[in-house]
């Protein structure tokens, strides 16, 4: 016994979503004994054989090269001897997902602001999806809200990076999901900064004026480290000061200087810091502190004067010479004095490297006469110089 066409257990699909340009099939597969002829319509117009369009042996429906015309309610009426039936499928053509407006590679500073555009061109039929990856992984908008952003309409999934940071450099890919396609475009973003901090300052020679310090170069942050400034700090200074250098040497990856100028028998200890076009990096750590050699002292004491004092008095004064410029151990003066024309000089020594004066008492001083004065320095390294010459007279009659 035979048996009428019946869809039940075979629908047709009630919907098939197609691309504009792409190959669909129709099924019409109901059972039936004998086998089914089955005959299509489009709305209510039988639909005939041409270039694009075909009967398959099965009872399906061929379309080659879909176009928007093609779209429409298509119904499949299958036929034997006992009855006929008939199924109803509609095909919806969308136009494809283009990106119109891609993301560029781009070069950016630290601290910059930037945004990756991603817009598209897409069927109004359909809902999007936009999806951005940095370097293979998925972007969490919510876990990286303070850096990344999606800006712009529905068409658009532009990619915001605020306040950038080294850790941003990379591969940014933008994915565009539709029902029924998906297109991603890709860019490289390198960001640039100031240089990381130099490494392993160390002072490898020392003298009394000059320090040979070597160090290794840090991260270099995508820009090219362009010069090194040496700083260095005293007991004596306010804070970090630049120092003068002659030229270093780079060999491999480390790097020397000679640090001069500086001070005998000070304790110095250094600092690099690296730039790059982008600006001026950390400082290094410090090195370990160290003091420069002894040298016999080179500063006279400043504003040598006097006079006043009780009968029989010559006061001497000056400002001592600061511990930064004593250079070296045992630091002391010599005071030197004559009466005005007569030629050789007296001579004492003040041990006290603080002691402002000397006051030099004899009952042979004339009241309120004139002394030539100077005062010099030494050191366990030797003597140093003088000061100039001055006059300074002895006290006056009670």
């Amino acid at each position: 016994p035979g048996s009428a066409p019946d869809f039940s257990r075979n629908p047709m699909k009630k919907m098939v979503q197609v691309q504009v340009g792409s190959l669909v099939i129709l099924d019409c597969k109901p059972r039936a004994s004998p086998r089914a002829l089955s005959f299509w319509k489009k709305g209510d117009m039988m639909v005939r054989e041409q270039a694009r369009v075909s009967f398959l042996n099965d009872g399906g429906l061929k379309i080659m090269n879909v176009t928007k015309a093609d779209a429409g309610t298509y119904t499949c009426t299958a036929e034997n001897q006992f009855g006929k039936a008939n199924g109803t499928t509609h095909l919806v053509v969308t136009e494809p997902t283009r990106i119109i407006l891609a993301p560029s590679n781009m070069d950016v500073a630290v601290g910059e602001s930037v945004i990756l555009p991603c817009q598209v061109q897409h069927d109004p039929l359909l809902d999007i999806m936009f999806a951005w990856y940095f370097n293979g992984a998925l972007t969490d908008f919510k876990k990286d809200g303070s850096h990344f952003e999606k800006v712009g309409g529905s068409s658009s999934g532009d990619l915001m990076i605020r306040n950038i940071q080294l850790k941003h450099s990379g591969k940014y890919v933008c994915m565009v999901q539709t029902g029924v396609d998906s297109v991603s475009s890709a860019a490289e973003l390198i960001v640039r900064g100031s240089p990381g901090p130099p490494e392993n300052v160390k002072v490898d020679e020392i003298t009394d004026t000059t320090a040979q310090l070597s160090w290794t170069e840090g991260t270099d942050s995508h820009s090219p480290v362009i010069s090194y400034a040496v700083q260095a700090r005293t007991p004596f200074s306010v804070g970090w000061q630049s120092v003068r250098t002659v030229p270093e040497v780079i060999d491999g990856k480390t790097h020397t200087a000679t640090v001069v100028e500086l001070n005998p028998w000070v304790e110095y200890e250094f600092r690099i810091v690296a730039s790059n076009k982008i600006g001026g990096g950390e400082p290094s750590l410090p090195s370990e502190k160290v003091r420069t050699e002894e040298a016999a002292p080179e500063i006279a004491p400043s504003e040598v004067s006097g006079g006043g004092g009780s009968r029989s008095e010559l006061v001497i004064t000056w400002d001592p010479v600061p511990e930064e410029l004593q250079n070296g151990g045992g630091f002391g003066y010599v005071v030197a004095f004559r009466p005005l024309g007569v030629t050789t000089w007296i001579q004492t020594v003040v041990t006290s490297p603080d002691n402002p004066r000397y006051v030099f008492r004899n009952e042979s001083i004339v009241p309120f006469s004139p002394y030539e004065v100077k005062v010099g320095v030494y050191n366990n390294k030797g003597e140093g110089p003088f000061s100039p010459v001055t006059t300074v007279f002895s006290a006056e009659e009670e």
